[in-house]
């Protein structure tokens, strides 16, 4: 219904975008070359932090308490840290289309406002989250069940560190999405391919070759990765080499 309706509106030219009667319906070489060039890197980004989280489930898979740290980190990184990541997604999109439209506008002093602006907002709601993984680790987990003692001393332990994480993560999608609606994209995929790849997943293979991966060092990993891209991703804004991205 909602793509009728969205079809709908597009042929009735009620949106800013319109398709009239009589157009030129023939695919555009030119157009689409440049979509599969901004938009292939995007993908990869996506598969790869995909198949990084699958990996690392590997890791937490071979621990010592490898059920009682599955059930965890489940609990904690996928569900409860969403409380995080689900508004900074958020917010990535907004800049993401506020700096699009800046730099069409030949206004790219509004693209670093926006950055700047939406990780405040990022930063705020992580904090507060954070402050409640802090304060009520207990109570978080007992929501979801988790009464089990060493599930839940690594289900608090992992909060304390997501409390951290948090806030690097909320500013890192805000500049990626200042990234991407610029048009630097592939910028955004080589950040994302070090700090949620290479960077955990050879800490935790590295640690596992000289020791016994137990679950704080999948912990700090996790908490590598994500100040990583954050710092990665503020720089690459900085570099300003989105100023001069054009569609060709």
């Amino acid at each position: 219904m909602v793509a009728l309706g969205a079809t709908w509106a597009l042929f009735r030219g009620r949106w800013v975008i319109r398709l009239r009667p009589g157009s030129d319906w023939r695919p555009d070489p030119a157009i689409i070359r440049q979509l599969f060039r901004f938009g292939i890197p995007t993908g990869i980004q996506g598969v790869a932090m995909n198949v990084g989280g699958v990996i690392l489930l590997r890791f937490i898979g071979s621990l010592p308490d490898s059920a009682e740290a599955q059930a965890a980190y489940a609990v904690g990184y996928t569900q409860l840290f969403s409380l995080v990541t689900w508004t900074s997604v958020g917010l990535m999109a907004a800049t993401a289309a506020v700096s699009g439209q800046s730099l069409g506008a030949r206004r790219p002093e509004r693209v670093a406002l926006a950055a700047r602006a939406t990780s405040r907002i990022g930063l705020g709601v992580a904090a507060g989250v954070g402050s409640l993984f802090l304060l009520a680790p207990g109570f978080l987990l007992h929501l979801f069940g988790m009464d089990d003692p060493v599930a839940r001393a690594i289900g608090s332990e992992l909060l304390a560190f997501l409390s951290i994480s948090g806030v690097f993560v909320a500013v890192a999608l805000t500049y990626n999405g200042a990234l991407q609606g610029t048009g630097d994209t592939r910028g955004a995929m080589y950040i994302s391919l070090v700090s949620q790849l290479a960077l955990p997943l050879g800490v935790c293979w590295g640690v596992q070759q000289v020791a016994t991966l137990e679950s704080h060092h999948v912990r700090m990993a996790i908490l590598l990765g994500h100040v990583s891209r954050c710092l990665l991703g503020i720089g690459r804004f900085r570099q300003g080499r989105w100023r001069r991205i054009e569609v060709e």
